[in-house]
């Protein structure tokens, strides 16, 4: 009995050690080591470490620091991941089946622990094209045991503009509290002009340095172009203008020749000076270090569908670069109606009824008239009616009669009158007024007619009674 009671802590000692990694550093001690659930996540030395059972085998980590950039790694099992030195993560089994994966997390010991100031970076050297902006993450550690504010600074054996961000703020000091570490930024923005080939900057803390290296690969665009609007909406037969800005980034002046590619068939493109000028350009001249704006003009054929048309803008440069911008252009269909009659001016007299044609075409390209309908607005006492009252379509192309019947009051003075036709759609409205002469009877020739042959007659009778005398 008293030997069991030996045995027993023995072995759960023995099982226990099983679960420690052979491969231990001497340089770390373990601050946690056990079997974590897929997903769950580990707190160890102010880190958190995210584990996910990626496949048979191997896990993928993710590791959070306020003080330090992301980790994200995949490890196999019985090998290691190092954190910016402050954590280690050890894999040493991965039970697939379960989800879940035996890890060994350590942490420096106290001995290794070093003091005063240190600068790193992850990426010391960038590869780029001239003209292009670098950021290099600069890690400042404070182990001075007291807190301290750095200045900053920088420069470059290139010429190029350096400055100092931190978050979205651009900084030449930065306050890092005794034992923590500051992440800043060092913006580099070379020139378009720089030469290939590999180029220093040296960034400054305080009296502490680190050199970094940009190689330059090729030498970048000496050109830019943009647009205000790179996608435009617009109606079946409209024009379409499109405000493109070419930047001469070199220091000499430029002729630009100017293309469209990927337009469809039959469509027609120019290049103007402004949206007013008529004149086409092939080409375009711009100042050195200047920002030129032109118009390219897009016309579609009356006989293109709706839809979305994409197409490229290109300026090939005095040195055979070739520099493009990719436009979009939506079409949707069109409605437009014309309202047209035989004539305007029509004579009639009291009462009597006649009728008046009137055509209504809709001359748009795709879109249909929808609920067309005369509204006749015409003097008091008149009577109107319409032939049809209402058409429920008219598609693009077609024509349309509607025949207006009108009867003028039966005493109605003579005189000139108008009689205005409003035709409606639920798209648009078209007006036509029309002038109606009202002519009534006169007695007077008949009278005067009566007249002169009692005259006539009068005469003949005078003449036989006395012409013989």
């Amino acid at each position: 009995m008293k030997n069991s009671r030996i045995i027993l802590p023995l072995l759960m000692l023995l099982l226990t050690a099983s679960a420690i990694p052979a491969s231990a550093d001497s340089g770390y001690q373990t601050v946690y080591s056990n079997w974590v659930n897929s997903g769950e996540i580990v707190q160890a030395n102010g880190c958190y470490v995210n584990i996910t059972v990626a496949g048979p085998g191997y896990v993928h980590a993710v590791v959070k620091s306020p003080e330090y950039p992301d980790g994200d790694v995949t490890i196999s099992t019985g090998n290691s991941y190092y954190y910016y030195g402050v954590i280690k993560i050890y894999v040493v089994e991965v039970d697939e089946s379960i989800g879940r994966a035996l890890v060994d997390i350590s942490k420096p010991v106290d001995s290794v622990e070093t003091s005063g100031t240190t600068l790193t970076c992850d990426v010391p050297g960038q590869l780029a094209l001239g003209g292009d902006s670098i950021s290099f993450p600069i890690i400042i550690k404070n182990d001075n045991g007291d807190d301290k504010t750095y200045t900053l600074s920088s420069s470059s054996d290139a010429g190029w503009e350096t400055g100092f961000m931190y978050g979205d703020k651009g900084i030449y000091k930065i306050y890092v509290p005794q034992g923590q570490s500051k992440t800043v930024n060092l913006v580099v923005e070379t020139t378009a002009s720089s030469d290939i080939g590999e180029k220093k900057v040296t960034a400054k803390v305080d009296s502490l340095s680190i050199d970094l290296y940009v190689y330059i690969t090729s030498v970048n665009q000496t050109t830019e172009i943009s647009s205000r609007y790179s996608s435009k909406i617009s109606s079946i037969g409209e024009k379409s203008l499109y405000e493109l800005s070419i930047k001469n980034i070199q220091s000499t002046e430029n002729s630009y020749g100017l293309s469209v590619d990927g337009l469809p068939e039959n469509w027609y493109y120019r290049f103007k000076e402004s949206s007013t000028s008529t004149d086409e350009m092939a080409e375009v001249i711009v100042p050195a270090d200047s920002v030129k704006t032109i118009i390219l003009e897009i016309v579609p054929p009356y006989s293109v569908t709706e839809g979305e048309y994409n197409f490229t803008a290109k300026i090939e440069t005095p040195d055979g670069v070739t520099i493009e911008k990719d436009l979009t252009l939506k079409l949707k269909s069109s409605v437009g109606m014309t309202v047209t009659s035989s004539k305007l001016a029509y004579d009639s007299k009291p009462g009597e009824t006649f009728s008046i044609d009137v055509y209504v075409t809709n001359d748009g390209t795709g879109g249909t008239l929808t609920n067309v309908n005369p509204e006749v607005t015409a003097p008091d006492g008149w009577v109107i009616n319409c032939y049809p009252e209402m058409i429920s379509t008219i598609k693009a192309g077609e024509t349309q009669k509607f025949t207006i019947s009108v009867q003028s009051p039966g005493n109605i003075v003579a005189s000139d009158y108008e009689v205005d036709i409003d035709v409606n759609s639920d798209q648009v409205m078209k007006e036509k007024t029309y002038r109606i002469t009202i002519a009534t009877e006169s007695y007077i020739p008949y009278i005067g007619g009566a007249i002169i042959i009692m005259v006539l007659a009068g005469l003949v009778l005078v003449f036989r009674k006395y012409g013989r005398r």
